[in-house]
């Protein structure tokens, strides 16, 4: 049992879990709301939003936290041709594709579509603004059917439609566990962790993602110990915590406007609300770390060993510092959760 040994192995993890993102293609036709899809998806304004119906034309990447969501431009034009545009654009390095469209299904659509599916691609068509969809003497499921089976007719296989609106948000908790149920184990935990949650279902299921962040983060941050906490016999990297508590926040979606309307809406959560702002700082982690230096810290080692490696489970810089993080996420998941299970 080597505590160094496990070291070089958990910063060698915690680099490669942080460099290695969840790739997320989306293609379709010019106009069809993809940015305002990306930013629903995310729960963030990552995209400009266009009004431009060409606006984009060339590849838009937005980056947030576990994600590379990519806005990609129209396939088979002039300016990318068909038999350039895979090795262009890294097509096959993706872990999901969405096409997205309004409207009318477009030829160069169905022939990207084959192409992926060539391939072995996994592949979501997603119909925005559904809150347009209007035809006079049909009612809205049948008009939904007629979108289907046109898609079906386009591709020449029955494909799951997902229909969505931005505006209303219908459809978007569909589509963001759709994605999820798509892709592998490990892009799963990426998704839970980074996307917006829209159930309290898929809460629980980010909160179980962080978790597993929190064990390999203080892990890391208690045997990298680089900053003495005065008063405790323990040195730990603060800045390595403070990047934890960030992205806890980022994927609760939890900025400080946010948080302050939080605190108005639901005046239980003040307390809640005030040390989750608080302890995002360096202060604020030093304290809570001398907080928890200060109480007994009963663990169980064998519960910690597949995420950090037995010697740095067993020692008393991890069980503060884990105790500290998961204390951090506990507050989060409730300030998110405690208005979700409330609203409308």
């Amino acid at each position: 049992m080597s505590i160094y040994k496990d070291a070089e192995e958990l910063r060698e993890k915690l680099k490669k879990e942080q460099g290695e993102k969840l790739k997320v293609a989306l293609f379709g036709q010019p106009g069809a709301g993809k940015s305002s899809l990306i930013n629903k998806l995310i729960g963030g304004n990552a995209v400009t939003v266009g009004v431009s119906t060409d606006k984009t034309i060339e590849a838009e990447v937005v980056e947030w936290e576990d994600l590379l969501l990519v806005d990609l431009p129209g396939y088979g034009t002039t300016r990318f041709p068909e038999n350039k545009y895979f090795d262009e654009f890294k097509i096959e390095s993706f872990d999901i594709y969405l096409c997205v469209f309004s409207g009318k299904f477009h030829g160069a659509d169905t022939r990207f579509f084959k192409e992926l599916r060539s391939k072995g691609k996994v592949c979501l068509f997603v119909i925005n603004y559904h809150d347009t969809i209007w035809e006079d003497g049909k009612e809205i499921e049948e008009l939904e059917q007629d979108i289907k089976l046109d898609v079906e007719k386009q591709v020449e296989s029955k494909e799951n439609v997902i229909f969505t609106s931005c505006r209303s948000n219908h459809g978007i908790k569909e589509l963001s566990e759709s994605i999820y149920t798509n892709i592998d184990a490990a892009n799963k935990v990426k998704w839970a962790r980074a996307a917006k949650a829209y159930s309290i279902e898929f809460l629980e299921e980010k909160k179980k993602s962080c978790e597993t962040y929190v064990y390999t983060a203080s892990g890391a941050a208690a045997v990298n110990g680089i900053n003495p906490i005065p008063g405790v016999d323990i040195g730990i990297d603060v800045s390595i915590l403070l990047g934890l508590f960030t992205s806890i926040r980022n994927s609760y979606g939890l900025t400080d406007e946010k948080l302050k309307s939080k605190e108005a809406l639901i005046p239980t959560l003040a307390p809640m609300v005030n040390n989750i702002i608080k302890y995002g700082s360096k202060e604020g982690i030093i304290y809570l770390l001398k907080t928890f230096a200060g109480r007994e810290i009963v663990k169980s080692v064998s519960k910690y060993i597949p995420f950090v490696g037995q010697a740095i489970a067993a020692s008393i810089g991890y069980g503060i510092t884990c105790s500290a993080g998961m204390s951090y996420l506990d507050d989060c998941h409730k300030a998110l959760k405690d208005p979700l299970i409330n609203q409308p």
